[in-house]
């Protein structure tokens, strides 16, 4: 994806981000190719792990893998990497397209720390590491707690969206990814099948299909039905305007069925929703 951005903006963000936290901080584009780090060393109980080249393609297929759920769920992850460290990572938006990610970790967080070293001697039993060593790094590791973790990771989605508002990570606006994105939200009352979407711009649905799960994290059609609950919630939330109206707004004209897609989607029932999201 063509970005946009300043690597010592980049990096006066992770420094700030550490000095408040003494903890590791990564930004990846959305290709999970780093761009900036910060410390730019690995802590060293995983530089005695990346010493073998097997165990460091493990840490870095651990990484995509957790960008990727992060990219489906389109939502913060936290999870412990497969060397036993806690590791968290966030989605980097643009509207509805996700351009990047931000991941922090190499923290050690557990109620016993004598089980959970036994699990990652099973697990790096295959590589060739010196687990001696290793060890005397992981006894001195400090034991975060999950508190700490998760207010970290709140400063961490913030930095997110502070990224792209204040434009520090800026996705060009000529990409097919950010046309498609923007022909959805201002024709979102139309037929926007992918018929439609290819004809507009020419492409093939397999490619049509591609840019969405790459950009979007999901499905073409997900992505439609996506941008038009949020339209819904925000309508519902903000204006008067009478329900049957808003789905024919959003694209839904069949009431009932813009009922029942609006209810799967959120748990709730569109009259619900106003009642407890109307502006006071």
């Amino acid at each position: 994806m063509n970005l946009l951005f300043n690597i010592l903006d980049l990096k006066e963000l992770l420094l700030n981000f550490y000095t408040l936290t003494k903890i590791r901080i990564v930004i990846f584009d959305d290709s999970f190719h780093e761009l900036a780090s910060y410390p730019t060393r690995h802590s060293s109980y995983c530089r005695i792990i990346r010493s073998d080249s097997k165990a460091e393609e493990k840490c870095i297929a651990c990484d995509q893998q957790a960008c990727l759920y992060c990219k489906r769920n389109q939502q913060l992850y936290t999870y412990q990497c497969h060397a036993g460290l806690t590791e968290t990572v966030v989605p980097i938006k643009a509207e509805n397209i996700i351009i990047g990610y931000i991941m922090f970790g190499q923290l050690l967080q557990t109620d016993n720390r004598d089980v959970l070293w036994e699990d990652i001697s099973k697990n790096l039993s295959l590589f060739n590491i010196d687990m001696n060593e290793l060890y005397k790094t992981y006894i001195k590791k400090k034991n975060i707690s999950k508190d700490t973790i998760s207010a970290a990771a709140n400063m961490m989605e913030i930095s997110a969206s502070y990224l792209y508002l204040s434009r520090k990570l800026i996705l060009k606006e000529d990409t097919l990814a950010s046309k498609i994105d923007a022909y959805i939200s201002s024709h979102i009352k139309k037929d926007l099948s992918a018929t439609v979407l290819c004809k507009n711009f020419d492409i093939s649905k397999s490619r049509l299909y591609k840019i969405s799960e790459h950009s979007f994290g999901m499905g073409i059609a997900e992505h439609i039905r996506n941008i038009r609950i949020h339209m819904a919630k925000r309508l519902l939330g903000d204006t008067d305007t009478p329900i049957y109206e808003i789905a024919d707004m959003v694209g839904i004209s069949d009431y009932n069925y813009f009922t029942k897609v609006f209810k799967r989607e959120t748990g709730i029932l569109p009259t619900v929703y106003r009642k407890e999201n109307t502006m006071r």
